[in-house]
């Protein structure tokens, strides 16, 4: 599973007897459209707007149990949470000025080649963050 999509999420539900309520569908909703990495809050503002009624409860055991499910990512930027539907391998470029993240194709940055770390300790994985001036505010400079 790369990108998060409902019909992978209530396939899994339907077979841990989880129910998919309509608030849960709008989160995943949500999540398959947002471009901006949103903060679990601004999910929880977004699901307010079409369900006035959806807990914060709700919307945060949702977003954990697609964390668990490895449906949805995390980015930490700033002090901030940010969440990532595309849970291919792929690094961000974070605007310094308007905060906006934008994916960066994993081809795009050659290989580390990093086996080993002091104190033995072993990469897998790695994911890059750039920072610099999106496309918008560089021409506004």
């Amino acid at each position: 599973m790369n990108q998060l999509s409902i019909e992978a999420v209530e396939k899994m539900a339907r077979e841990r007897g989880l129910k998919m309520t309509p608030q849960r569908r709008a989160i995943i909703r949500f999540l398959q459209t947002a471009k901006n990495h949103p903060t679990p809050e601004e999910v929880l503002r977004a699901v307010n707007k079409e369900f006035p009624m959806a807990s914060r409860a709700t919307v945060y055991n949702t977003i954990n149990w697609l964390k668990k499910n490895k449906m949805l990512k995390e980015i930490f930027e700033a002090g901030q949470v940010r969440l990532d539907p595309n849970c291919k391998d792929h690094h961000h470029f974070i605007c310094k000025k308007c905060g906006k993240v934008e994916d960066v194709d994993f081809d795009l940055i050659p290989s580390l080649n990093l086996c080993n770390l002091p104190n033995s300790n072993r990469v897998e994985s790695f994911e890059l963050i750039m920072r610099g001036l999106c496309k918008e505010c560089k021409n506004l400079a």
